[in-house]
């Protein structure tokens, strides 16, 4: 799902919160070099309107709450941390202008949501010398992005999500999987590192099989696959792709399969065939954390917006602490030296969840291993995320998703 979001225009803040500003988004060169000025400057690039604005209005709320925490502890190395928005646009080049307008004036951005325009706009934050940290771009080509250490996420990689499906698909018992994924630039890697991952747990995966959107794909990829005679189907897909090979499956299958999906497929398109309720039963899946389970985050969530629904919240809340942290530590707000304190503010030492207790660890001379609402949280020297959640989902009788417990991945 997270890499997937669909892409929408953004409006300001409109000043929600203390220490925020909003920028147009205008198109600027920059070639600053962020000298340790003393001000720790946030950028945050989210989506506001269309498709995607309850996510950019949920982040925005939880910025505007950890501006507020990080400020009222006495801001970072003496000084009030400024937050400055702009809009995350309809596709990457609009999400680059966004970086461009906000790279002579900030140390780091916190954005976009979506993995497609953080893949089109990253190039121009590092080449701008700036700290960048996406939410909830999950795409596996962020894994090894060419970023002179200078992006990290709070969000696991599609990789480790492979690695919380193929737990699931062991789950089942079955001794042979089938991996089918649509075949393009986000899917393909994907599915390829789900095969891996169920391979290396012991099940036995007869068959990868990409398919693209037509109907003479879809009809192709059901043959081979009922032809490997797997007893567990593996699918990576989209809200309305998922659901249509998955029926399509079944509907030709000569046995009760079981079926295992990416967190795309946990709410399926509203064009997307439902399930039947005989088939919802056999479905499950795995998806990243969407809501933290903090009364403490929670209700500093509420005091900035009553409304406040703290879809992936926690997630933008996480890339504002971990940056504010990082700079603490390393006693300044250049994004070099920011981004080189992150792996060790997250990793090791006094175990803590919020902004305010793991500054106060810090002024203590304690190391800290930051976790955030989560609970389970820590980014490796390459900026990404090594031990992480899953919330496990399965469907009841009418179609609608049920959280069935958590897949730990990558702790001990």
């Amino acid at each position: 799902m997270l890499s997937l979001i669909v892409m929408a225009a953004c409006s300001d803040t409109g000043g929600s919160g203390p220490g925020t500003d909003s920028v147009a988004t205008v198109a600027t060169t920059s070639t600053t070099t962020h000298p340790n000025d003393g001000t720790l400057v946030i950028g945050a690039i989210l989506p506001r309107s269309g498709g995607a604005a309850d996510l950019g209005s949920s982040m925005s709320d939880a910025l505007a709450a950890g501006i507020t925490e990080i400020n009222a502890a006495g801001g970072i190395n003496g000084e009030p941390v400024r937050l400055i928005t702009a809009e995350e646009g309809v596709n990457p080049a609009a999400a680059a202008l966004a970086v461009q307008s906000l790279a002579s004036r900030v140390d780091a951005i916190i954005g976009p949501t979506s993995s497609l325009n953080t893949l089109g706009a990253l190039g121009a934050a590092v080449e701008a010398g700036v700290l960048t940290c996406s939410p909830t771009a999950t795409a596996m080509a962020l894994d090894n992005f060419p970023d002179d250490g200078l992006f990290f996420r709070t969000i696991p990689s599609d990789s480790l999500q492979a690695e919380a499906i193929a737990n699931v698909v062991e789950a089942t018992g079955s001794s042979t999987a089938v991996v089918l994924y649509l075949d393009d630039g986000y899917g393909r890697p994907f599915g390829e590192a789900t095969d891996d991952a169920i391979a290396a747990l012991g099940t036995n995966v007869a068959a990868t099989i990409g398919f693209t959107v037509n109907e003479e794909s879809i009809s192709a990829a059901v043959e081979e696959a009922l032809a490997a005679t797997p007893e567990v189907v593996a699918v990576i897909a989209d809200a309305v792709t998922g659901p249509a090979i998955i029926n399509a499956i079944d509907a030709a299958a000569q046995t009760r399969l079981s079926y295992v999906v990416n967190d795309a497929i946990r709410r399926p398109a509203a064009s997307a065939q439902p399930f039947s309720p005989g088939l919802a039963l056999r479905v499950s899946g795995v998806s990243p954390i969407a809501y933290a389970d903090s009364a403490v985050f929670t209700q500093a969530l509420l005091t900035v917006d009553p409304e406040a629904s703290g879809l992936y919240a926690h997630n933008a809340y996480d890339c504002l602490a971990i940056v504010a942290l990082a700079a603490q530590s390393a006693g300044s707000n250049a994004p070099a030296r920011i981004a080189s304190s992150i792996a060790a503010v997250t990793t090791s030492g006094t175990s803590c969840s919020m902004f305010s207790d793991c500054s106060a660890a810090l002024v203590d001379g304690r190391n800290i291993n930051y976790n955030g609402p989560s609970g389970n949280l820590s980014i490796d020297a390459n900026g990404n995320v090594i031990a992480a959640n899953f919330e496990r989902f399965t469907f009841d009788r009418s179609g609608r998703d049920v959280a069935a417990g958590v897949v730990a991945i990558g702790i001990g």
